[in-house]
């Protein structure tokens, strides 16, 4: 491969590998092949936007220059034996999403040598506002931007030690899950203060929304103290959270769940 892939096949067509598959269809840049255990999901691609359902991850593989495998963490050893004889002897690369599961991981499951690339996005992906860590094994380095032009139709694609990928699903892969709970922390809070559920939900979302732009232009530290004025309404909101602990949940909610990444990746 000379680092340019326009044949794609993704293995696993779920909240990810979905994502991916809509993403690239809508460029029209590539040729895309998709396999899934439920042919439901094959038929929905194959005929709402005309990509390539394929009976096997083997046969995918076949006629893919780049494999992505976007399967649950325990499922990723059976693909990999699956496409192992496909791949051997080859130039084809192989990038996977599997939360916790190391490249050193991968590597044992592949032929010697196989470019090896690991991303990990997260479900924003779904609406193209994504973000995603990418990083790859020697022989995968060449494979790196071009991989980055692949994820970064579903959103922001940063390359990152893979040291840090266990954090960064914690931070990110996960986020926004912590987001959806803040929210709907602050509408049940709105609810409880009198205001109609509709509208407390209306205004969060709002909210929500708006802060993401602004944190696009300018520092968390800096939209903060534009809002909080000394002896107001947010400085008391700010100390009373402060007793509940509620910065001090997010550090320890971020470091169970990066622990739990590195225990995907020892099963």
């Amino acid at each position: 491969m000379n680092g340019s892939a326009k044949k794609v096949g993704i293995i696993g067509a779920g909240k990810i590998g979905g994502s991916l598959l809509v993403r690239l269809a809508d460029s029209g840049l590539y040729e895309l092949a998709v396999s899934d255990v439920h042919a439901e999901r094959l038929e929905e691609y194959a005929d709402g936007y005309g990509i390539r359902a394929v009976g096997s991850n083997a046969e995918l593989a076949e006629d893919s220059e780049l494999i992505v495998v976007a399967v649950k963490p325990w499922d990723v050893g059976t693909v990999l034996k699956e496409i192992y004889p496909v791949v051997e002897d080859t130039q084809k690369a192989v990038t996977s999403v599997a939360a916790g599961v190391p490249i050193s991981a991968i590597e044992k499951g592949l032929p010697p040598g196989t470019a090896v690339l690991r991303v990990m996005p997260n479900v924003c992906a779904s609406v193209g506002l994504g973000s995603a860590v990418i990083t790859a094994n020697e022989t995968g380095k060449k494979m790196l931007p071009v991989v980055k032009d692949i994820f970064g139709h579903v959103g922001d694609v940063i390359e990152l030690p893979e040291r840090l990928f266990d954090a960064a699903t914690a931070l990110h892969g996960s986020g926004p899950a912590y987001v959806a709970l803040f929210a709907d922390a602050l509408v049940q809070a709105g609810v409880r203060e009198g205001i109609p559920r509709d509208v407390a939900r209306r205004l969060v979302n709002e909210t929500i929304q708006g802060t993401a732009v602004l944190l696009k232009e300018r520092s968390p530290h800096q939209v903060r103290d534009e809002v909080m004025t000394p002896g107001g309404t947010t400085a008391a909101a700010f100390v009373a959270m402060e007793k509940a602990g509620f910065v001090g949940a997010i550090y320890d909610g971020i470091s169970a769940a990066t622990e739990q990444a590195r225990s995907l990746g020892e099963q």
